[in-house]
């Protein structure tokens, strides 16, 4: 299924995104990456919003993949496989840490006109 669902890019984002909010602690534990990613792209009053969102989005998916994962999924094979694959491949990760990284530039106080997209 393809186009925007519920505010993200499609379905399996919004799905995502939903399944991190209810994990116990993984938010914070987001955010709290996030901010160390602002930190580290900001750098002469600029902020490279880019950088910070491709660098998150990596550890977003990587996380999740850890958190979402459990011996009885590795050894799921065939039909079922592909589609959890596929489900994966269409999350948008970058769409998901964008989220986190304004919330954390905004809570660090980030001049909007620093930003360099």
């Amino acid at each position: 299924m393809c186009g925007e669902y519920n505010g993200w890019a499609n379905y399996e984002t919004w799905n995502m995104a939903l399944w991190i909010g209810e994990m116990d602690g993984l938010p914070d534990m987001i955010f709290e990456q996030a901010q160390r990613e602002v930190e580290e792209a900001f750098d002469d009053d600029e902020f490279d919003k880019w950088t910070a969102t491709r660098s998150l989005s990596k550890y977003l998916e990587e996380l999740c993949h850890e958190v979402f994962s459990n011996e009885a999924s590795d050894s799921i094979q065939g039909p079922l496989a592909d589609a959890i694959g596929m489900y994966y491949a269409a999350v948008r990760w970058d769409d998901i840490a964008e989220k986190y990284i304004d919330e954390a530039a905004y809570e660090m106080k980030i001049n909007p006109s620093a930003i360099v997209v």
